[in-house]
């Protein structure tokens, strides 16, 4: 392997799973949020500007609902994300099943009585504001008939993305999008059919597109499949949602939140106010966007990564996330401060005469985005990591500083409350380094700020190779050296290295066609007390090692995949772009 820094682990199959996910993801979310601004765009501008406002006061129910897709689907997602890291198939299917069980009960019951007790919910969300109260009540009703749906969509491509096919994410959402843009301007601006055709167009867009995802769990490559158990459904339904409680108590806060603040607005500012911070919202949803391409890949790759023990790839990851979650940001954030009449100027309309507070607040809201970014990325990364209190705790944190600041500083000034935004979130981070120095203290194998653990694993071997003959042979005598080290009994030993000189040479022969020597494979070996596993991955051409009924030549091609397949227990997926090899042997002795 060289020298010593060629024996670390490089970044480069971790950039580029996260490129795949992270671009398909984002080019999805794109799509999603180009959708809701040109909702926002057609209503303002055919049906007044009290209708964006209308549809920004029902957030709070909106939200309500994201509560139960991140308590029940985002949970399944992460336990998913494990159990595929540690090829354990049934948990996996059942999981999944009862993820789509539990999501489907609870968001049909509530919204039934959502819809039953609506014209309170309303009166509720618009404070009794007449100019308001009707149109946000018609669209609700229409919203609650399809958010079920609409939950399940989301549920299912995060599934789907952890399966490591974000790209029929992206275009599912695509096609929501373009569904969704095309009836709204259908229904709203050539039909005049008002604020419910809006909520219409929302509600037929995510039916076809969950019918397109459907595809992959019936294509090869697909890894759930219905596993119902009614003695361990309940089970499974629980842990999804104790695993999923940070983000689900967030996102509902996050709903609570924007209400408090709705109400702030509205006494402080009143309608002007008001639909500033309905243009406002729009920049909130941008965040979310790169926050879902960017941030969550710590759900999903993040996931399999601590499935398959490999923490050195999950430090590399987080600094990857960051790096790209700051540089996003700070474009957009220097955008809006420069130009905010670029954005005003979609929504406006002569019938408000608020540009000059709308420049001023979108310049201020702006510096809140990558403070707040990097909050929810460590609280993810907390999630993950297993400190499920912390996570709790900070997600309960950050909303109420952010009501607390815009709330005070609206009593002192009401053209100040902008300011509480970005100040919130600067707040949130210093009480964030010192929790986790107060944890480092208590444990000093944990880093301050990403609590990832510092201390390799002596057990553990993780490092990459070059597509050289000389770079293999290196890595074999590392490997040999590290099952010494271990103890690792000389046949399971022997059976080890045989199959990893097989799998890689068979990789530097025929994985990829040009430019090998720009190209990594990753090795990773963990040894406990009974077994011994092995994974290795590739970005080169799909090829599936897994042989069934094997037959072998004269020329005695296909002996050394076959010595593979009888010498240990070998799985095989194409993720993200590359061929993941995970192999299993049992130790004597």
């Amino acid at each position: 392997m060289g020298g010593k820094d060629e024996q670390q682990k490089k970044d480069y199959l971790i950039a580029k799973a996260l490129h795949k996910f992270m671009w398909a993801s984002i080019l999805a979310s794109l799509a999603s949020q180009i959708a809701m601004t040109t909702d926002a765009i057609v209503v303002s501008q055919f049906i007044g500007p009290e209708a964006i406002s209308a549809i920004n006061l029902t957030v709070p129910v909106v939200m309500t609902f994201h509560f139960l897709m991140m308590l029940f689907g985002m949970g399944g997602t992460v336990l998913v994300a494990k159990s595929l890291g540690e090829r354990d198939v049934n948990t996996t299917n059942s999981v999944f099943t009862s993820t789509l069980i539990g999501l489907v009960s609870v968001g049909v019951l509530f919204s039934v009585l959502l819809l039953i007790f609506s014209p309170q919910v309303a009166s509720f969300i618009t404070n009794d504001t007449p100019v308001v109260y009707d149109l946000s009540l018609r669209y609700l009703r229409i919203m609650l008939i399809g958010i079920t749906l609409s939950i399940l969509f989301m549920t299912l491509t995060n599934f789907i993305k952890t399966d490591g096919n974000p790209q029929m994410v992206m275009k599912a959402v695509f096609i929501s999008s373009v569904v969704n843009l095309v009836l709204d301007i259908l229904f709203v601006a050539v039909l005049k059919t008002g604020i419910e055709g809006s909520a219409w167009a929302s509600i037929i867009g995510c039916v076809v597109a969950l019918l397109y995802c459907v595809r992959h769990f019936r294509s090869a490559n697909n890894s759930y499949h219905w596993q119902f158990d009614y003695k361990q459904c309940h089970r499974y339904i629980l842990k999804g949602a104790k695993t999923g409680f940070p983000m689900g108590i967030n996102t509902l806060l996050l709903g609570l939140c924007t209400y408090a603040v709705n109400s702030i607005i509205l006494g402080s500012l009143g309608a002007d106010g008001v639909f500033v911070w309905a243009v406002c919202f729009q920049l909130f949803l941008i965040l979310q966007m790169v926050l879902a391409g960017v941030a969550t890949s710590i759900y999903s790759i993040g996931g399999l990564l601590i499935g398959e023990k490999d923490i050195v790839g999950l430090r590399l990851l987080t600094n990857k996330v960051m790096k790209y979650i700051c540089l996003s940001l700070l474009a957009v954030t220097l955008f809006v401060i420069i130009t905010p009449e670029s954005i005003g100027w979609l929504f406006s309309s002569e019938s408000v005469p608020s540009d000059g507070m709308l420049h001023s607040a979108l310049r201020i809201y702006a510096l809140l985005l990558i403070p707040y970014a990097v909050a929810v990325v460590y609280r993810i990364l907390y999630q993950v990591l297993g400190y499920w209190s912390l996570s709790v705790v900070l997600s309960i944190v950050q909303m109420a500083f952010m009501v607390l600041f815009v709330g005070l500083l609206a009593w002192l000034k009401p053209e100040w409350l902008w300011w509480g935004f970005p100040v919130s979130s600067l707040f949130l981070l210093a009480v964030y380094w010192v929790i986790t120095l107060f944890i480092h203290h208590k444990n000093p194998d944990a880093e301050v700020m990403t609590l990832i653990p510092q201390a390799a694993d002596a057990q553990s071997l993780n490092f990459s190779v070059k597509y050289q003959t000389e770079d293999v042979q290196r890595a074999l005598e590392t490997i040999s050296t590290f099952l010494e080290t271990c103890d690792v009994d000389p046949a399971t030993s022997l059976q080890i290295n045989l199959c990893c000189e097989e799998l890689m040479y068979n990789i530097v022969t025929y994985a990829v066609n040009k430019d090998a020597d720009k190209h990594l494979f990753d090795v990773h070996i963990v040894c406990r007390d009974d077994v011994v596993s092995v994974l290795i991955k590739d970005d080169g051409k799909p090829f599936n090692p897994v042989i069934k009924n094997a037959t072998i030549n004269e020329d005695g091609d296909g002996l050394g995949l076959a010595l593979v397949n009888m010498l240990s227990n070998i799985q095989y997926k194409f993720m993200y772009n590359q061929n993941v090899v995970f192999l299993t042997f049992q130790r004597e002795g």
